[in-house]
Order: C-alpha cells, then sequence, then structure tokens
C-alpha cells in the first residue's frame, strides 16, 4: 500500500470542493454565467416571466403548457431535426432508439465537426437499454479520441428498467456511460430536447453546458414515478411534476440548466425549417466552453501543476492503475499519442466543477427549524373518482347497443320469448314437458343479468367497481315508468335500456353484487399468493381444505366491504345475506360454457391492474375459478374425491409459461425470507460500526438535505429525524479502523454508510456533498475508501437537481483513483437500486460487491410498472452474471440469511468471503476487477444413463405419435408436453390413465416448444426421469441437452459436447476432413481478395459457388461458371454481403450443378459400438423440403455406399456419438462422388423406412442406449424396399412468376380415413373432428409402404393413398400420385431438380383444381362474427391489449370521429402497451382483405372506447358501415 508521502495532496482535486463550496455560500446558481455569453438563448429576464407565469398556472394547466408540449406523439424526433441542419454528414448510426452523426456544421463562417449522440423517441420511446448504452460509450470515446466536440440529445422517459435490461447489467452500462462523458477531453453540450428523466437523461447531461429548448422536461424521475414513492401522500403525478418543477424555466431558476435555446419542435415549420437558433446555441456554446478553458489556463496556474503532475511517468501507483484501468476496460487518457493537452485537463475540471456546483445542501446550523406543518392535501383519489365519474358519463350517454354483441343479444330474444311465453295458458302435460312459463322467464331473466353484468365488468374493466355501485345507484332511483325495453326494436336498443327496464332492477342489483364481490375475490387471491404459492407446492396441487380456506377467507373480507358501502340493496339481497348469494352465483358460474372466455378477458386486464405480479400466477388464478372452483363445488355436491391438481389445458400467449411459473413461485417465497430480514431493521448505521468497525470518527456530520423544492412531507421527514436524533441525510461518513478478521487485524478507511433511518437511504445531495469530501479527506490521508450502501435512489424529492449527484460523485471517484491509485470498495446491501446503482456502486474502476440477500435491480421494485423476478434483481442469483459484481459476499449482520435462502431454494448460490477478506485482498493488491467465473459442474450423459420409468415427450404432430407409442410398448409412462392448440391433438387421445399431458402454453413455436427452460420445470416438477427431445425445436440445441442433464434428466440423444462439434458447419467440415471424409472441395476459410479466390476457383475446377458467410434469404450467393467472371462476382457478392448483412467475408466452394440426396442411418451406443443401419434417398425435394423417401437409391453405386458407410462410422467414432444420428451426403452425378454435407444429430422424420427393412426400431434403440444397454449384438438386415410420403395440409396456387407454389391450409378435419395392412405404417397427427394448426409446419402425416422391391413399393404406397381420405383441408395428396406415377420417377433417373422441373411440365389449372379439393362445403371464416345482424354495420375489434387513445396528444384533434369517412390505410386510434405506440387502422384489424378491402370506404357510425381507456384484444373499438357508390 502507498504511503502517505507518497500520495501527496492533489491542489486541483480538492480545488473543485473548495471553489464549489464557496460558490454555494454566495448562492450563486450560475457560476460561470453562460447564459451572457452563449448565443441562441432566451434572455434570462424572459425566462423568468415565463417561470412565474407557470407558478400562477393551476396542476391541469401547467400539465398542458409545460409536459403535454414535451410528451407531444407528434412531435419530431431528435435525429429529424438534426437532418435538418445545414452540414455535411461524415457517418450516421443508429442502434435501435440510439442514433448518432457525425456531421461538420458551419457558424460565424467557421466550420467545425463534431459528434452528435441522441435519443430516438420515435424507437421504443428512447428508451436505452445495456447495449444502447455501451454502445454510446464507444460513440463518445471514439469522438473523444478524435478531438470531435460531443452534443448530446436527450429526449427519454428514462432508462429500460425491465428483467432483461436488468440481466443484463444496466445499472452498470448506465455508470459507465457517465463515467466516459464525464471523462471526455474535449468540449461537450448537452441539450434536453423533450423528456429527459432519470438514469436515462443523466449520463447525456454529464457535459460542460447543459441547455433546454423551451418545450422540455427533467427531472430525477418521471413524474408518475415519483407519485408511486410519495403515494402516502395521496399525490397525483401532475401534482408531483409541479412540486418538483420540470419545466425549463424552473430548471434555470435552480440552476439545473445553464439557459433555454429560444426554439422548440413544436415550433410553427419546426419539422421542416433550419433550427437556426438551436445550432446557434450548440456551435457558440462549443466556442465559449474552449474558452472558458483557455481563461483557466490561463490564469489557474493549479490546472497546469496538475497536468503536469498526471502527465509524471514515475507515478508510484502508475503500473497498478494501468492494469486496473486494463481490468475495468476504462481508459481516462490513452495512449501517449491520445494523451490531453493542458488545456483538455482545463475542460475535464470545469465540466467536475459545473456538475458540483448544480448540487445544494444544508448545514444542521444554518438550517431553519419549522413548527409542526401541516400536509399539502394531495389530489389523487380525487382526480381517479372525477376521471371514473367522467368515463361513466361518457358511456351514459354513449352507451352501446345491444346488437354489437351477439351473446347478449340472443340472451335478450330468449328472455323477450319468455315473456311472451308467461300469458300463454299451458295445460299440465304441456307444462310438464315446457316448463312452467313463469319460472322459465325467471330463469330468463336472472340469466340474461348473469350475461350482462359479465359483459360489463369486462367492458369496464378497472372502473367496473366504481361503475356497478353508480348504476345500482341510477337504477334503484330510476321512475318504473320508464319506456318497456321489451316493446321497442331490439335493433336499436342500448346496453343501458336494457338496464333500466324496471322489470330486471331487482335481478340486476343482485347480480351487481355478485360481480362485486367476484372483482374483490379476485383482488384478495392475487394479495394472498405467498400463501397460496406456499400451500400449493411450487403450485402442483391446491388441496381441498387450501381451497375452501380460501374462499372462506376470501369471502368473508370482501362480502363484509360488500354490505357496508354504497351499493343499493334490494330485498332479495339483504334476506338471502350477500354471502349466501354470491355463492349461488358462483356455484352457477362454475357451470357457464362462457366463463373461460369471461375469465381470458378478465385475465388480460387484471396484467395491467398488477404489472409487478408475474403474468404466469394470473393463469393459474383463471385456472382456480375455471377448473379448481367447479371441481370443488360439484365434489360438494356429489361427494366424489376432489381433484386439485394444477395443469392448465389453455395457457394463452404466454411465452415460457411454467418457467416463469417456477420464477414467480421462487420469487415469492425469496421475497418472503428477505422480507422477515428486513423487518429486523437491523442494518443501521450502528448495526454497521457494531458489526464492522473498532472505531469511527464522523466527517461532515452536520450537512444535511435542503428541501430544495418544499415537497410535500419532505420537510416533515427531516423534522422527524431531527427530533430523533437522526441526521437528515441518506449516508453517513467518517474514517475508521474496519475489522479484517477475527484475529484483531484492521484497516484504517475512510468509510460510508447509508443510513437507512432516512428515507430509506435515498443517495441525496447532501450525501453526495459527504462523498467529495471524503474522498479529498481519504485522498490527503492516503486511505482506501469503503462504502456500504442501500438505496432506493436519488433523493426525488429533492427535485431535479439531485440528478447530478449521480455524475459528480462517479467523477469524483473516477478522478480520485487516477489520481491517488487507491481503491474504492463498495458493498451493497437491502435494496441497492436506482441512482445510487448506476452511478458510483457499478463505477467501472470501483471493486464492487454485494451482501448476500441484496435486491440490486437498476430501478426500485415502486417504480417499476412490471414484474422482475428475484433471478433478476438479487445478488445471490446475479453473481454468476459476468460483469455484475467482483463477488457475493456474506452478510455481516443477519448472519443466519444464507441458511434460509437455501431452504426455499437448496440452488442458490451462497458467499464464502467475509467483508473483512475481501477489503483485504483488495487493500494487499490481491483482488482485481476481473469478474470470477463460479465453478460450473459437467453432467455426463454417461451418468444419467440408466431404467427408464416416466419419459417426457417434447414433440408434436407425427413424432409425438411415433414417440408415444414405441415408448408405451417398452412400458414407460409417457408425460407429453404440447402446446394450446395441440392439447386436442392425436398425440393427445393416445394416452392412457398413466400417462399425462401438460399444456406448455403458447401458439407458436417460440411461446411454447422452443422454451426449454418451461419443458424441464414440467420434467422435474412431474417426476420425468427421461426426456425426448423429438425431431426439430430443441433437439439438435447442446445447450438444451446441458440443461436437461443438468437438471437430472436423461437426455435421449448424444451428448452435448457431439452436438456441439456437428452442429457448427465450420467445426462439423473440419471434423471430417481430419478423418479422411470428403467434402466439397472448396477454400474452407475466408477470402480476402478477387485474386486469391481465382486461384482457389482455378484449382477446385469451374463451375463455383461464392457464398457470404452471413449470408441468407437469397443474398450473398453467386455462381461463377468460368475465370473471366471471377473478379466482377466477387466484388458484387462481397458489396451486396457488406450491404445487406454489414459483413463482407466470403467463401467458395465448388458448385455441385446435378446432384442426389443420401443419407446413412447410424446407432452408437456408449460402449463404443457403431451400427450402420441403413442408407436413404432424399432427392425428391422442393425448396430443401423433402416429399418422398426412399430406403435406398437408384443411382448410388454399391462401392459409393460402402465408403459412405465407413465415412459414416468415422464420424460418429471422432464425436464419441450416443444414440440414433444420420449423416447426409451430396452425391455429385457427374463426378461420380459424394461429399460430406452435415450431421443430424437426432432422428429424422424418414427413419421409418430404414425401421422396415433393416428390422430395427430405431426409436426403440434410442430408447434403450439412453438406459445404457449395449447394440453390440445388433445385426441389421436389408430386406424389401421402403417408400415414404409426407402428407400436408396444402394446397396450390400460382407465384408471381406464373410458377406453381405452396400455401398451407389449416382447419377441420371432417373426416379421415387411413388405409391398413401388413405392409403399411400410418404415423397421422390428425383425426376426425381435429384442427389442423396454423402455427406450425403443414406435414399431418406419414404413410409409409414396404415392398418387396421399389416398384412393389410405388404400387403399394399409390393404393395406400388411393385409399386414404382426408376431407375438410386441403392436401398434397393428388400431387404425391402424379409423382408416383411419373416415368421418370420410376425409372429413378433423376437429381434434386426433378420435382421443379416436373412441376414445370403439369397443367397448371388441374393441379390447382385438385389440390383445392377439401370435400366439404366452404363455411364462414371467424370474420363473419363482425358482422351486426340486423344491419350493414360492421365491428372493428382490437388487434391487441393496452390503453385506447382516441388522439395523438391531449391538444390534438381526434384520429377519427362519428361520421367521418375512412379507408383501409387511415389511422382510427392508436393504443399503447408497455410504452409503444402502434397506429391502428382497419388494415391492422381483423378482417382485413376480406371485410374491409382496399378500395373501400367506410363511415365511422360508433367510437366505443374513451380516450385513454383500457382495451383487451378483440374488444370493440368502432362501429363502421360501408358507403355504397
Amino acid at each position: 500500500m502507498n504511503s502517505v508521502e507518497d500520495i501527496k495532496n492533489r491542489d486541483l482535486f480538492s480545488e473543485i470542493e473548495r471553489r464549489a463550496n464557496n460558490l454555494s455560500l454566495n448562492g450563486n446558481k450560475h457560476p460561470f454565467k453562460w447564459h451572457q455569453s452563449v448565443k441562441g438563448l432566451i434572455p434570462p429576464a424572459t425566462v423568468e416571466a415565463r417561470r412565474q407565469a407557470l407558478s400562477a398556472l393551476s396542476v391541469d394547466e401547467y400539465v398542458a403548457a409545460v409536459l403535454d408540449p414535451a410528451e407531444a406523439v407528434s412531435r419530431p424526433s431528435a435525429r429529424a431535426i438534426t437532418n435538418l441542419f445545414k452540414g455535411h454528414i461524415h457517418n450516421e448510426f443508429q442502434l435501435g432508439p440510439l442514433y448518432s452523426v457525425e456531421i461538420s456544421l458551419e457558424h460565424d463562417g467557421v466550420s467545425r465537426r463534431l459528434g452528435i449522440i441522441a435519443q430516438d423517441r420515435t424507437v421504443n420511446n428512447g428508451v436505452w437499454g445495456p447495449e444502447h448504452h455501451l454502445e454510446a460509450c464507444r460513440l463518445a470515446t471514439e469522438f473523444n479520441r478524435r478531438s470531435l466536440p460531443i452534443v448530446t440529445f436527450m429526449d427519454t422517459p428514462g432508462a429500460d428498467a425491465g428483467t432483461e435490461a436488468n440481466h443484463a447489467n444496466q445499472a452498470h452500462s448506465i455508470s459507465r456511460l457517465i463515467a466516459v462523458m464525464a471523462a471526455a477531453k474535449v468540449p461537450s453540450v448537452g441539450v434536453i430536447y423533450g423528456l429527459g428523466y432519470s438514469g436515462g437523461a443523466i449520463p447525456l447531461a454529464t457535459t460542460n453546458l447543459v441547455l433546454a429548448v423551451r418545450h422540455a422536461a427533467f427531472n430525477t424521475i418521471q413524474p408518475k414515478g415519483l407519485a408511486n414513492i410519495a403515494r402516502q401522500y395521496n399525490l397525483s403525478w401532475q401534482e408531483s411534476a409541479r412540486y418538483v418543477g420540470v419545466s425549463p424555466p424552473e430548471l434555470f431558476k435552480k440552476g439545473v440548466i445553464d439557459g433555454v435555446i429560444d426554439w422548440d419542435a413544436t415550433d410553427e415549420g419546426a419539422s421542416d425549417k433550419y433550427p437556426q437558433q438551436l445550432v446557434t446555441a450548440i456551435m457558440s456554446g462549443i466556442q465559449e466552453i474552449e474558452s472558458r478553458a483557455k481563461r483557466e489556463v490561463l490564469n489557474n496556474p493549479l490546472i497546469s501543476a496538475n497536468y503536469i503532475d498526471n502527465a509524471r511517468t514515475e507515478k508510484v501507483h502508475k503500473a497498478s492503475f494501468e492494469a486496473l484501468q486494463k481490468d475495468a476496460n476504462f481508459s481516462i487518457n490513452g495512449t501517449l499519442t491520445e494523451h490531453p493537452n493542458v488545456y483538455c485537463h482545463a475542460l475535464m475540471y470545469l465540466r467536475s466543477l459545473s456538475m458540483r456546483c448544480r448540487i445544494h445542501s444544508a448545514t444542521i446550523e444554518t438550517y431553519g427549524r419549522l413548527a409542526e406543518k401541516e400536509i399539502p392535501k394531495g389530489d389523487l383519489s380525487d382526480r381517479v373518482k372525477l376521471q371514473r365519474k367522467n368515463a361513466f358519463k361518457q358511456w351514459l350517454e354513449d352507451p352501446e347497443k345491444l346488437v354489437y354483441n351477439d351473446q347478449l343479444s340472443k340472451a335478450w330474444e330468449t328472455l323477450k320469448q319468455k315473456l311472451e311465453e308467461v300469458d300463454y295458458e299451458r295445460n299440465k302435460i304441456t307444462a310438464l314437458i315446457l316448463g312452467d312459463p313463469h319460472s322459465n322467464y325467471r330463469v330468463a331473466q336472472k340469466q340474461f343479468s348473469f350475461i350482462l353484468c359479465l359483459y360489463l365488468y369486462n367492458r369496464w374493466k378497472s372502473d367496473a367497481p366504481f361503475n356497478f355501485v353508480e348504476m345500482g345507484k341510477l337504477i334503484s332511483s330510476s321512475s318504473s315508468s320508464n319506456d318497456d325495453a321489451f316493446a321497442r326494436d331490439s335493433a336499436e336498443l342500448t346496453l343501458l335500456d336494457t338496464l333500466r327496464e324496471p322489470t330486471l332492477k331487482d335481478t340486476l342489483l343482485i347480480q351487481f353484487r355478485n360481480i362485486l364481490a367476484f372483482d374483490a375475490l379476485y383482488n384478495n387471491i392475487v394479495v394472498n399468493f405467498g400463501e397460496i404459492a406456499e400451500e400449493s407446492k411450487a403450485f402442483q396441487s391446491l388441496s381441498e381444505k387450501t381451497l375452501r380456506g380460501i374462499l372462506d377467507t376470501s369471502l368473508e373480507k370482501v362480502t363484509s366491504s360488500i354490505s357496508e358501502g354504497d351499493m343499493p340493496e334490494s330485498g332479495n339481497a339483504v334476506d338471502s345475506g350477500v354471502k349466501t348469494e354470491f355463492a349461488k352465483w358462483l356455484s352457477h358460474f362454475a357451470k357457464s360454457e362462457h366463463k373461460g372466455a369471461f375469465l381470458s378477458d378478465v385475465e388480460e386486464w387484471k396484467r395491467v391492474n398488477f404489472p409487478r405480479l408475474s403474468e404466469s400466477l394470473l393463469v393459474l388464478i383463471t385456472y382456480f375459478f375455471e377448473t379448481l372452483v367447479p371441481r370443488f363445488i360439484e365434489a360438494q355436491k356429489s361427494g366424489k374425491p376432489y381433484n386439485g391438481q394444477v395443469n392448465p389445458g389453455r395457457i394463452g400467449k404466454r411465452k415460457d409459461f411454467w418457467n416463469q411459473l417456477n420464477i414467480a413461485y421462487q420469487d415469492l417465497r425469496v421475497q418472503r425470507v428477505l422480507s422477515q430480514f428486513k423487518q429486523k431493521k437491523l442494518t443501521t448505521v450502528d448495526g454497521f460500526k457494531e458489526a464492522l468497525f473498532v472505531d469511527f470518527n464522523e466527517t461532515n456530520a452536520n450537512l444535511m438535505s435542503a428541501d430544495p423544492v418544499s415537497f410535500p412531507g419532505f420537510r416533515q421527514s427531516i423534522e422527524k429525524a431531527l427530533n430523533n436524533g437522526t441526521t437528515p441525510c441518506g449516508v453517513v461518513t467518517g474514517i475508521g479502523e474496519i475489522k479484517l478478521d477475527d484475529e484483531g487485524a484492521t484497516a484504517k478507511v475512510g468509510a460510508l454508510i447509508s443510513n437507512v433511518a432516512f428515507q430509506a437511504g435515498a443517495f441525496d445531495m447532501a450525501g453526495a456533498e459527504k462523498l467529495c469530501g471524503l474522498l479529498v479527506d481519504c485522498a490527503k490521508r492516503g486511505l482506501p475508501v469503503v462504502c456500504f450502501v442501500s438505496s432506493g435512489g436519488m433523493q426525488t424529492k429533492e427535485g431535479p437537481s439531485s440528478l447530478f449527484s449521480m455524475s459528480i460523485v462517479n467523477d469524483r471517484i473516477t478522478h480520485f483513483i487516477a489520481e491517488t491509485g487507491l481503491p474504492v470498495m463498495i458493498f451493497g446491501f437491502g435494496d441497492c437500486t436506482g441512482g445510487s446503482q448506476a452511478s458510483f456502486v457499478t463505477h467501472p474502476l470501483v471493486h464492487t460487491y454485494y451482501l448476500s440477500g441484496t435486491d440490486m435491480p437498476f430501478a426500485g421494485r415502486v417504480v417499476v410498472p412490471s414484474f422482475l423476478p428475484t433471478m433478476a434483481t438479487t445478488s445471490n442469483y446475479l453473481v454468476n452474471i459476468p460483469g455484475a459484481m467482483q463477488g457475493l459476499v456474506k452478510h455481516p449482520i443477519y448472519m443466519d440469511l444464507d441458511e434460509k435462502l437455501r431452504e426455499v431454494d437448496p440452488d442458490v448460490t451462497v458467499p464464502t468471503d467475509t467483508v473483512g477478506q475481501v477489503i483485504g485482498e483488495v487493500i494487499s493488491g490481491v483482488a482485481t476487477l476481473e469478474h470470477k467465473e463460479q465453478g460450473q459442474q459437467v453432467h455426463r450423459a454417461l451418468d444419467l444413463m440408466g431404467d427408464i420409468k416416466t419419459v417426457l415427450i417434447h414433440a408434436r404432430g407425427c413424432t409425438a405419435v411415433k414417440l408415444i407409442r414405441v415408448a408405451q410398448d417398452k412400458g414407460y409412462n409417457v408425460l407429453l408436453v404440447q402446446s394450446d392448440p395441440d392439447m386436442d391433438s392425436a398425440a393427445c387421445d393416445m394416452l392412457r390413465k398413466q400417462d399425462e399431458v401438460v399444456c406448455l402454453g403458447g401458439q407458436t413455436p417460440g411461446e411454447s416448444y422452443l422454451n426449454g427452460l418451461s419443458v424441464v420445470t414440467i420434467a422435474r416438477n412431474r417426476g420425468a426421469d427421461a426426456l425426448h427431445p423429438g425431431i426439430g425445436f430443441l433437439s439438435e440445441n447442446a445447450g438444451f441437452a446441458r440443461l436437461c442433464r443438468a437438471n437430472g434428466l436423461n437426455f435421449i440423444g448424444p451428448k452435448a459436447s457431439s452436438m456441439d462439434t456437428m452442429g457448427n458447419k465450420s467445426n462439423a467440415i473440419s471434423t471430417a476432413m481430419s478423418n479422411g471424409v470428403p467434402v466439397v472441395p472448396g477454400s474452407h476459410g475466408i477470402l480476402t481478395s478477387a485474386e486469391a479466390t481465382a486461384t482457389v476457383a482455378d484449382e477446385i475446377g469451374y463451375p463455383v459457388l461464392l457464398k457470404a458467410v452471413h449470408g441468407g434469404g437469397g443474398k450473398g450467393i453467386k455462381v461463377v461458371r468460368s475465370a473471366s467472371e471471377i473478379k466482377d462476382a466477387f466484388n458484387n457478392v462481397y458489396s451486396e454481403a457488406r450491404s445487406a448483412f454489414g459483413n463482407g467475408d466470403l467463401y467458395l466452394e465448388k458448385f455441385v450443378e446435378s446432384m442426389r440426396h443420401i443419407e446413412v442411418q447410424i446407432l452408437r451406443d456408449s460402449k463404443d459400438n457403431t451400427k450402420i443401419v441403413g442408407l436413404r434417398d432424399c432427392t425428391v425435394q422442393r425448396n430443401n423440403q423433402k416429399v418422398l423417401e426412399e430406403s435406398g437409391s437408384t443411382m448410388f453405386p454399391k462401392d459409393l455406399e460402402e465408403k459412405a458407410y465407413k465415412c459414416a462410422t468415422k464420424l460418429a467414432d471422432a464425436v464419441d456419438y450416443y444414440g440414433a444420428g444420420t449423416v447426409e451426403f451430396i452425391y455429385d452425378l457427374k463426378a461420380n462422388t459424394f461429399y460430406f454435407m452435415e450431421m443430424n444429430t437426432r432422428l429424422q422424420v424418414e427413419h421409418p423406412v430404414t425401421e422396415w427393412t433393416s428390422g430395427i426400431s430405431i426409436v426403440g434403440k434410442q430408447y434403450e442406449i439412453a438406459e445404457g444397454r449395449s447394440i453390440a449384438d445388433l445385426k441389421p438386415v436389408n430386406k424389401g424396399f421402403s417408400i415414404e410420403a409426407r402428407i400436408t395440409a396444402e394446397k396450390a396456387r400460382l407465384d408471381k412468376n406464373g410458377d406453381i407454389d405452396f400455401i398451407p391450409t389449416p382447419g377441420l378435419v371432417t373426416e379421415c380415413k387411413f388405409p391398413e395392412g401388413d405392409h403399411i405404417e400410418v404415423i397421422a397427427a390428425v383425426t376426425e373432428g381435429k384442427t389442423i394448426s396454423p402455427f406450425y409446419d403443414s406435414m399431418i402425416a406419414q404413410l409409409i409402404v414396404h415392398g418387396k422391391n421399389r416398384k412393389d413399393a410405388i404400387k403399394k404406397l399409390i393404393a395406400a393413398l388411393d385409399n386414404t381420405v382426408i376431407k375438410g383441408v386441403c392436401t398434397n395428396m393428388s400431387l404425391l400420385k402424379r409423382i408416383l406415377n411419373d416415368k421418370t420417377f420410376i425409372e429413378g433417373d433423376y437429381d434434386t431438380g426433378y420435382l421443379p422441373r416436373f412441376l414445370a411440365t403439369l397443367d397448371k389449372k388441374q393441379v390447382l383444381e385438385e389440390m383445392s379439393y377439401t370435400g366439404v362445403d366452404k363455411v364462414d371464416s371467424d370474420v363473419s362474427t363482425l358482422k351486426i345482424a340486423g344491419t350493414d354495420e360492421l365491428k372493428v375489434v382490437s388487434p391487441m391489449t393496452g390503453i385506447f387513445y382516441s388522439t395523438p396528444a391531449p391538444s390534438e384533434p381526434e384520429f377519427a370521429k362519428v361520421g367521418n369517412r375512412v379507408n383501409l390505410s387511415q389511422t382510427l386510434c392508436q393504443i399503447e402497451a408497455m410504452k409503444l405506440f402502434t397506429h391502428i387502422s382497419l388494415s391492422s384489424v381483423m378482417g382485413s382483405g376480406e371485410i374491409f378491402t382496399a378500395d373501400g370506404e367506410y363511415e365511422i357510425v360508433r367510437v366505443n372506447q374513451a380516450n385513454n381507456a383500457q382495451v383487451n384484444t378483440g374488444d370493440l373499438l368502432f362501429v363502421v358501415k360501408p358507403i355504397k357508390r
């Protein structure tokens, strides 16, 4: 460790503190007076007048004047405005919402080249993730290296705070960008262009000069987030914005910004006119910054002295600091040639001083104590109530028509019919058959009221409780003399008319109470999910006792609150009791055929109401009401056993459901443990002093928060702290002796400890000043710095100025480490989030550690409107993420925490090091910033082989059918996983009593079968010991194989290392070449020039194929047939690849013009026995998709066949393969040779043809090899010939060139029959009554025949196809028969180009007619439901879930009004989901192209949603009618 003598006082370092403190004492908010010298700015007097005008506005007027223009959707993006700059663009770069341009601009006759980094609001609302911050680091570093001034444009609601961003070290990336910007050696100007909130803005505000356009907003956090933090004071976000003051005039008054530019993007013509004042302000600002730097060098001798000192090469800590920078991948000065000059040194000094002057605090001595003061009453509850009143009033004024909903319309007609029958006299026999008319009418009344309330609940969504109470009051007080709704035309009735029908009043009031009870029950279950999680044993089952307890407890709470509420009472409701009546309602609901659809809709909008709850848990609530409650009720009535197993059969589009459910379960349990420890409140300043320090002398103890914006409740918190003897500051600093071990070893350090007793340790400006002072003190004394930080982020109640605490402490730490070589060690604990986490805790040069159990997301849970699982935020789970921390450390106060965490999650990482050990290692130089990877256990396939009892089948369609069939034959229990559409599959029908199917959820592969974590979770939860990965999906994914084996599952397939080798084309070719297996001649490496390409082409002979390494989609590939073409071809393909893929790397291989597709089937066990089972020919293909597969080849010579067998054996042995695999070869017909193409490390679709001729069950042997059995005695035969036809659900069409093409035809199979016979095998994914899903491949059956020879097999396959009947969908069977009857195919003399050539010879019209046959009459599609019965009106329904906006901005006109005429492309509204706005037009909704056509015009009859209303997918948005021409 360096001595005190070596670590001299760095005058300039302490000078910044001294000078900033002096300026603060003078009350000077603008020490540099930039507003007097920078051009293009609004005069201060005008700015002040605008501020005073704003202060006189009401809250809503303030929002309209300040936030609405800054947030306006129509506001041009920063990119759009910079593109209007009159200058030469040298380079442009875009990465999502990050935009950068290098441009030369002219000002006052001087041209300057500068670099711009901007947030682009048109992409993801300007929200940056870790990748964008890191890219901005690269750009800023590059601009800095080339001495280009940096200009930033802030326009973001904040940085991404979601799960993926947290997992990717979002806080670290922000901290790094702050450090890069703070250390820039060039002048920098930050422009608040629109929204500048939170950690998303502050890195770009870390500049010499900070300006704002006229309409902008800047603050520590979004107003809505601030309102969440201050929710105890009933503050609306509008009030919160007003209190902190986010407008440019207010920011200027506080010294947050240096000036207001006399320009705004909302100015008339701004979107297409040169922004003169904006450019002037930027360019003159850069000039003034440079001028100030020159003056500082001349007037401040410390600048030169410090510069020379920093440039010294004999510094004691030089070597260690260079090593530190290398480990951190962060350089302050760069190479010798990049070392800044003295003026650049002055720029950094002035930037540091400028940032330091933006933060202010108070002292206990100067703070004026106040008498007890009442906290202003917030208006949040009043606003919410008023908003609901207005929305309800709007609905009352314009309710939808009854006919808009088919279900309600039918129920109403039934009710009318039953009313009419009341007057009919029935004899006893008729009454016995048809029922009593009066009783039938009462049943119809209840049913209509029941359906109506369900509809209104989902129609009103979050407002439903309020609206039902208000509607109850309305109909209770209404006169019974209202018009008779039954007497009116149903087509003209509105829902309000039916609600006001006097005869329905009592029934409706009861239904209102019941729906309110349901809502409260639903919400109560959400609140108590932690207990349910424990009771249900990881959501595997819910016992009858637990379910009864949930219902009883919840009903006691909710019904009592409803009984005591404002809901009008009816006699029936009082007599029956709310609880009894709801029990009846729940029983009726359980029998309702519509409950599934209703609950799905509820689930959608409740997801928005409970954004911090995992979506997977809402699926369980749906399952609770849809399945478990009906089972419970039925068990109570029938006396039969209750089945509480949790196995949803419909999950919906919930990606990775079971894994997410497992994460949610673990999250609930871990959070309960952590909460129990947090409730002990032992991690106080005194707690840390006692646990870790021998002595501790506090420094700057008198610094405290100044309450600069008089935020409601904050002054009271300060007063309370003072009364309790607690310093009103987020941290305590001091010098002390810290314990290093239990033997008495200590080290003297400067220390910072979060003061969680005040505002939960929020890092305030006083805390920042204390840390800056501590760093100066430690620099003088030569002491390392140790911090213990728990903070919810910056102190948001101090307003915008507090945000600069992030910049200054980050900058001061950089210079402390650079100038002293002393380490800074930070230990996060408790809740270590927000600005603290994203500024100094994760500083790139800091040794960052976290105590066990630390919650360390970028943003705290209270301000993030999404589910943040523990696994993405807690130190014990993030320790294995590279770059997240240097290590995990034992908690010095909660000694038993790790034990408790292990009880709820045995796999959780727990630390071994103590705080003292880590500090000792860092101080001694043993510890580095390099991330220490946790040791990973290798799970060998061999160790998991053994007898299989239960096998999970991870497959669908035909593959699932085959795998289940063989597994059942071998006596295994089957656990099948299927997506939502496949839950009614033929594979499911095969399952026996001991088998089970579990729904994966989702529709597309990405939502279902590709979610390996969910698959493994199901296997573990359901007790499977083996897993067959099927064909496709994850079957060749080495990572999935490792995941299975790491979880104790016997993966039925090869070793992951074998998959790694043969699954990578480059590795596979290298393996083939090293084992003497012929490969396609070529460069086998990247070619760098046309000359080198020509040399390789000459060696292997023309024609050749030039390919881009990153090619795809038909681009980056070209056939070259002669040497004269090679140079131009190289240049063309290189340019095309460079343009299309951003990479021009090329390679070359021989172009095989005529080939056959040959493959060899192998089996290999774990005892090194390799068996060749047979050869297949799959040459009949289209678009690389096999159509017919044969067990032998008509053209592959016998000698080559034997060589191919040897090559396949070599490859299998070389990679130590296990199981079934296929080695594919290209047979070059002209050269009469073959080349290795690839190895499929899985089962192939066409495997049955080899099973027939070899006499070996390949799937059966897969299972046996996985059990560890030997195949040494296996003796394959070659008997007869077998052919497989793939039957697909598709029809023919003509493409744009007039060629025959094929498209899938999903739908209902109305009739399905397959032939039987000893020579036939059918593997069918369809049966009669099954629906073919549109989400997967179109293959619905494999038809395999075996004959004595090929001719016999062809004949039998034609006969089998003739006897196959599939109706309801189009199939390719007619085409298959055409191929089988074709002379060329029968003779067997063809190559892979056969099928396209054959198709070209056919009568296209006839082929289209044959393949369009379905055998059934055409039925109406779902779009028929868009037609409103009895009218020419059409429904426009929402294509997504989100918030409905009728206008682009509050101050702008509506997109569409009643009476407007619209076409297919005109925007009708926009829907916001996850901060993204989607424009909705008739072209983007259901019915586009069928009901709504491109040449049609439509009149808007009804706008069915209120502005800012929440909508679900399928909700009615508009009613339109076509305009007849």
